[in-house]
């Protein structure tokens, strides 16, 4: 606090507010200590430090220094923009292409669907007894009757038999000769 040696005999209490009830608080009122030995209680001199005067090569130097810092920080800060820029595109391309997979897929399904009814439409119509229908009633067909079967007996010797009742030999019982004169006659 402020020591004023002129005010020192005038008392000012009785210009503060009479403390009430609603007004009074627990906090205490803050009071200056003392100093501790051996502590210095005067305030710190403080002191006004000039700089050294900077030659022009000096200030162009650092001027130089700070231009190329600056443009390093600018090239960085643009890499890093543009690897920025990138992420966005490719996540950007990345959700069209999956809503252009999810398009497909929903399509193929109902292709997969189509097919499903289309085959079951077509078993309908090809079925066993809607052919039998169609030989009996539109073709004029009948069952096959027992007698109307003929079988082929293939258990018999090989033989070739050639027009004009002409036979053949099996291979390798023929003679040059033989297939000469067959082959001139032939003609």
């Amino acid at each position: 606090m402020a020591n004023y040696s002129k005010y020192s005999d005038v008392d000012f209490a009785r210009f503060e507010p009479k403390p009430s009830a609603y007004s009074q608080t627990a906090a205490r009122k803050i009071v200056e200590m003392p100093p501790f030995e051996g502590q210095n209680p005067q305030k710190p001199k403080m002191e006004l430090v000039r700089r050294k005067k900077k030659s022009v090569r000096q200030a162009r130097e650092e001027m130089r220094e700070n231009a190329f810092r600056a443009t390093a920080i600018l090239c960085i800060s643009l890499v890093f923009l543009g690897m920025f820029a990138w992420l966005l595109y490719s996540r950007l391309r990345v959700d069209e292409l999956t809503r252009e997979v999810d398009t497909a897929t929903a399509e193929l399904s109902l292709a997969q669907a189509e097919t499903v009814r289309l085959n079951a439409a077509l078993d309908s119509m090809i079925s066993l007894e809607k052919v039998e229908n169609y030989a009996k009633n539109d073709l004029g067909m009948t069952k096959v009757e027992g007698y109307q079967i003929e079988y082929i007996d293939l258990s018999g010797a090989d033989s070739v038999s050639v027009s004009g009742q002409k036979s053949v030999k099996p291979t390798g019982e023929t003679t040059l000769t033989e297939k000469l004169l067959e082959y001139l006659k032939a003609e």
